[in-house]
């Protein structure tokens, strides 16, 4: 499998410089862009870098939201591997433009934490994304991967641009999902780095590329 992938992303991946948005999407910075008063248009691209270096949330909604899903401790205990709800490990993300933050929201994860009622540290970075049916929170989305960016979109939900590690293709990826019918969907991969690849996926080919790492995505169960 690795041979395999690695001859056909080596065969079929070229940097261009003239796509712009190929280029951003292609951005291993993941800076955090300036904040403006300026408002978001269909097509801006908002890149994120999560340090999980803030001392507190930015809102107290954020501590509410991660008690209310139970997935951390409200307080440190003694004895516990289980994280604290606070920003050390995690970070919310809004992904509706017409939903609150309270009904719509993605959860970034950081890596080796221990989630409430498990024993074992996540090994990489998670992305779980939730909203509100009915009154509770709900998962609808799950990523073992990095948000490293966003794209506004037509409909007020944003696109996705994730960044996955394989570690059997020693291979990072980012790649654009889509909401549709409800949740996100795979729509395409945009740069692969390692297994032969060394940036942004060339246009022509990116559509049988893609096909070639929604599979690897699915048989790591990168997407859950």
């Amino acid at each position: 499998m690795k041979y395999v992938f690695g001859l056909i992303i080596f065969s079929v991946l070229m940097s261009s410089c003239t796509d712009q948005e190929e280029v951003i999407l292609d951005n291993d910075q993941n800076a955090d862009v300036e904040v403006t008063d300026k408002k978001l248009q269909v097509g801006d691209i908002t890149h994120f870098e999560t340090l999980f270096d803030e001392v507190e949330f930015a809102s107290p909604l954020e501590f509410k939201l991660l008690k209310e899903l139970q997935v951390c401790d409200s307080v440190e205990i003694e004895g516990s591997n289980c994280a604290t709800c606070t920003p050390k490990y995690f970070k919310i993300h809004p992904f509706n433009n017409n939903a609150e933050l309270s009904d719509a929201f993605m959860l970034q994860v950081k890596a080796l934490t221990v989630m409430k009622g498990q024993e074992v540290p996540l090994p990489m970075r998670h992305l779980i994304v939730f909203e509100r049916e009915n009154g509770s929170l709900v998962k609808v989305n799950g990523f073992r991967g990095n948000l490293i960016a966003t794209r506004e979109s037509e409909s007020g939900v944003k696109d996705l641009i994730i960044r996955f590690y394989i570690p059997d293709e020693g291979a990072f990826m980012n790649c654009l999902f889509l909401w549709k019918d409800g949740q996100y969907k795979f729509e395409s991969v945009e740069a692969i780095d390692g297994a032969g690849g060394h940036g942004s996926v060339k246009a022509s080919v990116k559509k049988e590329v893609s096909k070639e790492v929604y599979q690897t995505l699915m048989s790591n169960a990168m997407l859950f």
